[in-house]
């Protein structure tokens, strides 16, 4: 199963993981099917790009504002009573879209709201693995977290569609079906927290007299290690890179679909999710062979060469294939994108957490939250604004080339660090 080895094996009968990895797949399902549902009905309503970016900067702006601060309080507070209390708010949220279905800028602000509390959630929840794993075990951890947030993405898109379909489409009510059923997920997913052990951890020594200047204490530790620990500046930064380009090729594929592959945006649920898991699978499964063989830093500089490659031929392809070679050839290219965000994501993510001190986690998965968001809505933003007199395969190819160049930049200094 997924290529697991003894280790792994025990990491599925360690029954305290299996409660916050269990949270996590419901909870992360219900995030991305209220989410995908809102840019269906934000499409619906508007269909305009730049209205899309809109609502995708809008889930990242909270982390401006609160990201920086939410993980000094993760790193001080109870994490177990912390992640159920944003659950809970969570699973309110997502009903408060019914309330917002039809209006664009309603639809907007509880997105903001329900993006402000995943960032307490977030963050706390990668800070909690290591302390419930094995060193060992903190690998295949990750991966099947990567796998369950990736996966859970797709599976969040491949419900959105069938749901509102059956449920009488998107103008009869379909959206609210959808709406409901992430709550209820979300709901259910808080129930596990309950018998989820007290996490115990390391707190940060304070000497400050007041809550401001705690925070700003420890918030300025943490811009200290980022700025002298390579091994964390740099898996941030290819963190923020992968982050950044599913978050360009969400907002592309929409239109992509609709235009190369003459399929209704719903599709996206039906004719890319399945490649995508299967990318996975393969992923992990051959993830620990291939580090053993190339070393952490190279897998992780192949991921990127090839994703770009992999884009870069697509909008070639995209301008020369006949439409059943095309689309045959972009179901293969969702399976390679998932093989190869598997070693992008999963080796820096480990490697922060075995170069963080443990009083210091919350706040360095806060600060990579807080990077991406810096980092990723700008270029977005000026994407689909190109977008609207640049066609989608144009994009593909310039992307990719700039994928391509960053590898190629980073490949000494990866094989250097982390071989």
């Amino acid at each position: 199963m997924l290529g697991l080895n003894a280790n792994s094996m025990d990491l599925l009968k360690n029954t305290q993981f299996l409660k916050l990895w269990s949270n996590q797949i419901l909870l992360q399902i219900a995030f991305n099917l209220a989410g995908f549902t809102a840019l269906l009905l934000i499409d619906h309503l508007t269909s305009s790009r730049f209205a899309l970016a809109q609502f995708y900067a809008m889930i990242t702006l909270p982390a401006f504002l609160v990201g920086i601060y939410a993980g000094s309080i993760i790193d001080l507070t109870n994490r177990k009573k912390l992640m159920l209390i944003t659950d809970l708010l969570l699973t309110l949220l997502f009903l408060g879209y019914i309330f917002a279905a039809g209006h664009y800028w309603t639809i907007l602000f509880v997105a903001f709201l329900a993006s402000s509390v995943s960032q307490f959630f977030t963050p706390a929840e990668s800070a909690t693995i290591p302390m419930l794993v094995s060193e060992k075990q903190l690998e295949h951890a990750n991966a099947l977290f990567l796998f369950t947030t990736l996966g859970a993405v797709m599976a969040g898109y491949a419900l959105a569609g069938p749901i509102i379909q059956l449920f009488g489409g998107i103008e009869k009510g379909g959206a609210e079906a959808a709406f409901s059923i992430a709550s209820a997920s979300a709901a259910i997913g808080s129930i596990l927290l309950f018998s989820l052990k007290t996490i115990e951890t390391e707190k940060p020594q304070l000497k400050a007299k007041n809550v401001f200047n705690t925070t700003w204490k420890l918030t300025k530790e943490i811009f200290w290690e980022v700025k002298n620990n390579i091994k964390i500046s740099l898996s941030i930064g290819l963190l923020a890179l992968i982050e950044f380009s599913i978050g360009m090729l969400a907002i592309i594929f929409i239109d992509y679909v609709k235009i190369y592959l003459k399929f209704p945006s719903t599709s996206i649920s039906y004719f890319l999710i399945i490649p995508l898991i299967i990318g996975l699978i393969i992923g992990i499964s051959i993830m620990e062979t291939v580090q053993k063989w190339l070393g952490r830093g190279s897998s992780m500089f192949i991921g990127i060469l090839t994703f770009g490659l992999i884009i870069l031929s697509l909008g070639f392809a995209s301008k020369s294939l006949s439409l059943q070679l095309l689309r045959i050839l972009t179901m293969a290219s969702a399976v390679a994108v998932g093989i190869t965000a598997v070693f992008e994501t999963v080796h820096p993510r480990t490697i922060l957490q075995e170069n963080t001190p443990p009083e210091m986690l919350g706040r360095v998965f806060a600060f990579v939250t807080v990077t991406i968001s810096a980092v990723v809505p700008v270029p977005i933003l000026l994407l689909t604004l190109i977008g609207e007199k640049v066609d989608a395969a144009t994009i593909f190819m310039v992307f990719g080339a700039g994928l391509i160049l960053i590898a190629l930049g980073l490949k000494r200094i990866l094989e250097v660090r982390f071989n």
